[in-house]
């Protein structure tokens, strides 16, 4: 099941900043469509988690390039509730290729639980563990999502 996507992540300076910039083909083909940037969150592997309780939720800076990338992204957060590999708390967000960068706010209250543990458990900010950003779920031939920025952020 799944496995024919690809995508690689590369350091480049796109359009005046330095980004970490998804390159890659998702196909649905066998049941598959994904691909990701993922980081843990913490910096300390010893504490393995950070309190996020502070904040209003996560504020990204996002620039599309590929010829087809116009559409929707996810970022995918996982907490002590993640019980499995696909499981995480996920919130969806727009951008459109060859519009320059633009800042996206997701609020907590936008992601939804997914995946055994998250669908069934409210989402706790207090121990988060890592976050990714995703496309997933649709055809995407030539995709190019840089990423300069990604933080917490208070309203």
């Amino acid at each position: 099941m799944g496995g024919v996507s690809y995508g690689r992540l590369e350091r480049e300076e796109v359009d005046g900043r330095q980004a970490n910039v998804l390159h890659g083909k998702v196909s649905l083909y066998n049941n598959g469509g994904f691909v990701q940037m993922a980081t843990d969150l913490s910096l300390d592997p010893f504490v393995g988690s950070v309190d996020a309780t502070a904040y209003d939720g996560i504020e990204l800076d996002v620039l599309c390039q590929g010829k087809d990338d116009t559409g929707s992204f996810n970022v995918h957060v996982r907490n002590p509730a993640c019980q499995r590999q696909n499981s995480s708390y996920r919130a969806t967000f727009q951008v459109d290729s060859g519009k320059g960068w633009k800042t996206v706010r997701l609020p907590w209250d936008q992601f939804i639980g997914f995946g055994p543990g998250p669908e069934a458990t409210p989402f706790d900010v207090s121990e988060l563990r890592r976050v990714g950003v995703v496309a997933i779920g649709r055809t995407i031939e030539d995709l190019n999502l840089a990423l300069s920025g990604l933080r917490f952020y208070s309203a």
